[in-house]
């Protein structure tokens, strides 16, 4: 019997079949790449040049040309590539002409970064260009592609260790700041970066200057010094600075320093939301951190205001967030009007007299994007026209149109004012909210006749209104506004006068001029609607007489129709006949007692009208109709009224 062999093993011949395919396909892909490696060596850059219009066209929105594109050696995975005639069409918004003109621009870039779009050369060299800027009045720049994305813009590190720039011009139109400038702009290894251009800023003649170290085999990611200066009538600005890498104007850190005929001719320049004022004269240390600013430090003047501050502003999306604080040594509103606000004050003031609501603006619409919180406190408030308080601090929270004024401590000579007031603007007219309260103030400092009349002043004020200002609000205004006096004493002749009891007045002015009575209360709680407030009540208390009020007071025009009827506690022989009338406005009320207006003289002659028309009244002998006159009262109820005031 035959023995077969055994079988051979099956995986042999399946490997010696497989293995010359193998190494032969890893020997094509090995050669493929090295081909294409050195390939990438030699590429034709020329190719690329459809590739680089389209996609800077499509950037920018706007026609690119290219003469052609060129590189400086046959071989190198990191050639010099030269652009020759490129032009860039300003977009079809900013006008004619070229955005870009460029005779020749050199850029190393490495072969592969340019295939796949990330281009980010490290060395440069332009010659013979032409950059007209363009900002058009609403904000829209042809430097800035209309769908960049604000917050990831930027957020590269600086490439560059070498630019040099030649024989180039720059032109800036910018017609949102009014700011139009042209200038050389040079580059190179010994002077560093040098722009120095002139023109025109807010209509008079300007110059603007940028002055940066030199960009020759540098690190790109090193601190670059920097200075950039505005000079004009109009404002004089200078930021000297160092920037986080070349030329990277989103990470920097400056001191500034800003003199202007008013804060907004500043606000042209950064942005930031400003408003008019008397002069400035600032300093300041800023850094900006992407689209993120800190002003790690503020002060200087504004008009006669002294004042220190610190503030961020974060960007969230297309918001805007601040923190700050802001202390003045002192302070005058009036500061936060430029020239054309106090003209037009002063012809308001001209045409309807003085007023003491003031007509500050509380409009938010332009506020719409901004969002935070302001801390601020004057150490000493100043006036021209005088003013009762000493000092203000408030904490202000705007929040989606919605301000807030909360902790509002206003210090008086004697006592302080504090509350917090509240404008809604989210829709309609701003409506205008205030709470406040009166403590510790003094009835003599008031009046500024402590001999005469004293006691302790409380108030609370809760008034709702609708309009673009404060005045306007409060002019159409539903509420309270209360205030009253206890523990004090009045002057016996003036509680005689306002009990209408002309005997006693007469008595006390020849026997006891400087005899006193208590003060039990004085309570004034005018309540009302649509601007119109009456009392509920307006009422005195003094140790020998009460007093009671009618009549209204009207916001619109700040005027003032009150009557004053009293009587005494003890039986008068002979009364006053006219009662005590009170008209005018707040800020100049008139007051006509006894029959005699205030800026009457005393005379023989005014108190024998006075008595004449009182004894006439008495004995039936005058053709008016007598004065309605309150029943011998008993004493009034003065901790009910009070207490229901100041609720």
């Amino acid at each position: 019997m035959t023995t077969l062999p055994p079988p051979l093993p099956q995986s042999a011949p399946r490997r010696q079949r497989w293995r010359p395919p193998a190494l032969a396909i890893g020997a094509a892909l090995l050669a493929a790449i090295g081909l294409f490696v050195l390939a990438l060596g030699a590429f034709p850059v020329g190719l690329v040049r459809g590739l680089v219009e389209n996609r800077v066209s499509a950037a920018l929105h706007a026609k690119v040309e290219i003469g052609s594109v060129t590189r400086d050696s046959a071989f190198s995975y990191t050639p010099v590539v030269v652009l020759h005639d490129l032009r860039i069409a300003q977009p079809g918004w900013a006008g004619q002409g070229d955005f870009v003109r460029v005779a020749t621009a050199r850029a190393r870039v490495p072969v592969l970064a340019l295939l796949t779009g990330r281009f980010r050369p490290d060395r440069v060299a332009i010659d013979g260009a032409r950059i007209a800027l363009v900002r058009d009045a609403s904000g829209r720049a042809n430097w800035k592609p209309d769908d960049s994305k604000p917050d990831q813009a930027g957020t590269s590190r600086p490439s560059l260790s070498d630019l040099s720039v030649t024989n180039t011009q720059i032109v800036l139109r910018d017609a949102k700041r009014r700011l139009i400038v042209a200038g050389p702009l040079t580059v190179d290894a010994t002077h560093g970066l040098r722009l120095t251009a002139t023109g025109s800023f807010r209509d008079t003649p300007a110059t603007l200057e940028l002055t940066g170290g030199r960009i020759a085999g540098i690190d790109p990611t090193a601190p670059y010094p920097f200075v950039a200066k505005l000079a004009s009538s109009a404002l004089d600005f200078t930021a000297r600075g160092t920037a986080q890498g070349v030329l990277d104007t989103r990470h920097f850190t400056a001191a500034i320093s800003a003199q202007a005929p008013t804060l907004k001719n500043l606000d042209y320049l950064v942005e930031a939301g400003l408003f008019g004022t008397q002069p400035i004269d600032l300093t300041g240390t800023i850094r900006h951190d992407g689209r993120d600013w800190y002003v790690d430090r503020l002060g200087g003047a504004i008009g006669r205001s002294r004042f220190t501050g610190q503030a961020t502003v974060h960007k969230y999306g297309i918001r805007t967030m601040i923190d700050a604080r802001i202390r003045a040594s002192r302070f005058d509103f009036d500061d936060l009007a430029d020239s054309q606000g106090r003209a037009e004050s002063a012809a308001r003031l001209a045409r309807i007299g003085p007023r003491v609501i003031p007509p500050t603006r509380i409009d938010l619409s332009k506020l719409w994007k901004t969002d935070g919180t302001i801390r601020f406190a004057a150490d000493h408030l100043l006036s021209n026209g005088g003013t009762v308080f000493q000092s203000l601090s408030a904490t202000l929270n705007l929040d989606n149109r919605v301000l807030t004024v909360s902790d509002i401590v206003a210090p008086l000579a004697s006592g302080r004012m504090t509350g917090t007031a509240r404008v809604d603007h989210r829709s309609g007219l701003p409506k205008l909210a205030l709470d406040l309260r009166l403590a510790g103030l003094t009835l003599g400092a008031l009046v500024g006749k402590p001999d005469m009349v004293d006691g302790v002043v409380r108030g609370h004020i809760v008034l709702r209104g609708q309009g673009e200002t404060v005045r306007d609000a409060l002019a159409h205004a539903s509420g309270k506004a209360a205030i009253v006096a206890t523990q004090g004493h009045v002057r016996r002749m003036i509680a005689d006068v306002l009990g209408q009891s002309l005997s006693g007045a007469i008595a006390h002015a020849i026997g006891s001029p400087s005899e006193s009575v208590p003060l039990r209360c004085l309570v004034a709680d005018f309540r009302g609607a649509g601007g119109v407030f009456t009392p509920h009540p307006l009422a005195i208390d003094t140790g020998s007489s009460v007093g009671n009020g009618t009549g209204r007071i009207v916001l619109d025009g700040e005027r003032i129709d009150l009557t004053l009827t009293g009587a005494t506690k003890s039986r008068a022989l002979l009364r006053i006949t006219d009662p005590i009338r009170i008209g005018g406005t707040l800020s100049t009320p008139s007051v006509t007692v006894a029959g005699l207006g205030a800026q009457d003289k005393p005379s023989s002659g005014g108190v024998l009208r006075v008595l004449g028309r009182s004894i006439g009244q008495a004995l039936g002998l005058t053709k008016s109709a007598p004065v309605p006159t309150a029943a011998l009262p008993a004493s009034f109820d003065c901790s009910r009224a009070v207490a229901a005031a100041l609720r």
